[in-house]
């Protein structure tokens, strides 16, 4: 797969270094402090559905399959897994003998029924339960095996088992302590134990001495929430942390060159796209194809990432199965205009309607709204740019209330088409912003498709279409941008994920 990073060829060793960050990041102490721009939202991983927040429980939790640096699905606590029948409705995991939970209980498949059957069916608000809502039963002959039984095909099951709040809870713990004990301390079977919290403020984690993956070299872990990308430039500047996550590019370029920092900029899974609404003015098809021809996606990735992210036509990027070399969708103003015109829209007459974006939580991201922004205004369409919070974006599309089209980052660690439009686009899932029978009836037979070379290219067929009729605008890859000390072994993801324990 493609990556481009830009990392200083040599790193400075510990007893050359007379900084601050030799006192945090040195090989004696084994000790790192980050900065992220959120924090997790409750300690329940399978509550909600964010996966900006999955480096963060990672850190506690552990998923069934893992992803490695390269997106390739792995084994993790399920060793093994095999359909059973070629009709994708039963999934047989075979799971490992040595994993335990920080109290000490060993984990079995009684916890993974619980976390994915019982936990989600007992309160109907765990969204886990929205992905996993078709399974039927989980069998458990053996502590380590579990059978998923499915009410309909799950095809991509194995890739959910490493995405999307897939998180093991310790069944025993939660029923001896309680929902309301747990969320204050929680117990997990991850790398690191949770040692203080405070919210929206910092976390400090210390090294699981039986964790199953072999305990990390990190021994320490102080996670610090700074949600404004300059502090968090401030921060690893000064050496307060040795890593800041997701900095402006040109911010970025600029620490690489200090003598104690470093920078990695990767070309990532995660995609830049505007969400559309079927709601007012969006409604109109000319309006939002001329949305899309207005946009000069290549300027935007070399003017704000530093032309890094390769621009999209289609949702899946490159390196991922359904990646659709072949179409383009071009760069036209004169088209946007036409079009514009059909719906007797022009410069003096202009579309307007509420665009929305985050402010610090992506790369670029409000920048690029403000780019974008400029790019309609010469063709016809006066958006107003308005800052969404993170929590309230995500509230509002699962009630459906956006006001208007939304700048976002796709978050998909899996590359699987069905996790890109097959997501967004399903009105059947709270993850959807545009909604109509129309694009369900052609997605539909493809959430079902058990033949992988047959769901690829229909997906890549869906995906031109969904385009063609602009229910929605890819833009381009996402770009993980890290800063770290140079004493710090930094290892990056393709699906962005900021992971300690692997370091």
């Amino acid at each position: 797969m493609k990556r481009r990073t830009i990392l200083k060829a040599a790193l400075l060793s510990v007893l050359m270094c007379t900084s601050a960050w030799a006192s945090q990041a040195s090989a004696e102490e084994k000790a790192v402090s980050m900065a992220l721009p959120f924090d997790v939202e409750s300690w329940d991983p399978t509550a909600r559905v964010i996966p900006h927040a999955t480096s963060l429980y990672k850190t506690v939790f552990d998923q069934p399959l893992e992803y490695d640096a390269e997106n390739k699905l792995q084994p993790g606590v399920v060793k093994e897994y095999n359909w059973i029948g070629d009709d994708g409705l039963t999934l047989e995991l075979v799971l490992r003998d040595d994993v335990y939970f920080h109290n000490g209980d060993k984990l079995t498949s009684e916890d993974i029924k619980f976390t994915f059957m019982d936990h989600p069916k007992s309160d109907k608000s765990i969204q886990l339960g929205y992905i996993w809502w078709m399974v039927t039963a989980i069998d458990t002959p053996e502590p380590t095996k579990a059978v998923f039984h499915f009410s309909q095909p799950f095809v991509t099951a194995p890739e959910y088992l490493g995405f999307a709040s897939s998180f093991i809870l310790p069944k025993k713990y939660i029923e001896k302590v309680g929902m309301e004990e747990f969320l204050k301390h929680p117990v997990g079977s991850g790398p690191y134990k949770l040692v203080s919290y405070q919210r929206n403020s910092r976390m400090v984690l210390e090294a699981f001495d039986k964790y199953w993956g072999g305990v990390p070299d990190i021994k320490k872990l102080t996670i610090q929430v700074i949600p404004t990308s300059t502090s968090r430039v401030s921060a690893v500047q000064s050496g307060q942390v040795d890593l800041a996550y997701s900095l402006p590019i040109r911010e970025a370029v600029r620490l690489d060159k200090l003598p104690e920092v470093t920078s990695s900029l990767t070309s990532t899974v995660d995609t830049y796209l505007i969400h559309m609404v079927n709601k007012g003015a969006l409604k109109d098809k000319n309006v939002r194809l001329a949305m899309h021809y207005a946009i000069d996606k290549a300027a935007i990735s070399r003017a704000l990432l530093n032309g890094l992210a390769e621009p999209l036509s289609t949702a899946n990027p490159p390196g991922t199965p359904a990646y659709d070399a072949d179409f383009k969708f071009e760069y036209s103003p004169e088209k946007a205009k036409e079009y514009l015109a059909k719906s007797g829209y022009s410069l003096d007459k202009p579309v307007t309607f509420k665009f929305l974006a985050t402010n610090g939580v992506h790369p670029m991201d409000n920048q690029m709204a403000r780019a974008i922004v400029q790019m309609w205004k010469k063709v016809g369409i006066n958006a107003e740019l308005e800052t969404i919070d993170f929590g309230k974006y995500f509230q509002e599309v699962a009630a459906g209330t956006l006001e208007g089209p939304a700048l976002w980052l796709w978050n998909n660690s899996t590359g699987d088409p069905e996790l890109y439009t097959g997501s967004y686009l399903n009105a059947d899932t709270m993850f959807s912003v545009w909604r109509s029978e129309e694009v369900m009836k052609k997605l539909r037979p493809l959430l079902g498709e058990t033949d992988y070379d047959k769901r690829m290219a229909e997906y890549k067929d869906f995906n031109r279409w969904v385009v063609e009729e602009g229910f929605s605008i890819p833009l381009m890859e996402g770009v993980s941008s890290v800063s770290h000390a140079k004493s710090l072994n930094y290892v990056p993801y393709r699906n962005g994920w900021i992971l300690p324990a692997k370091w």
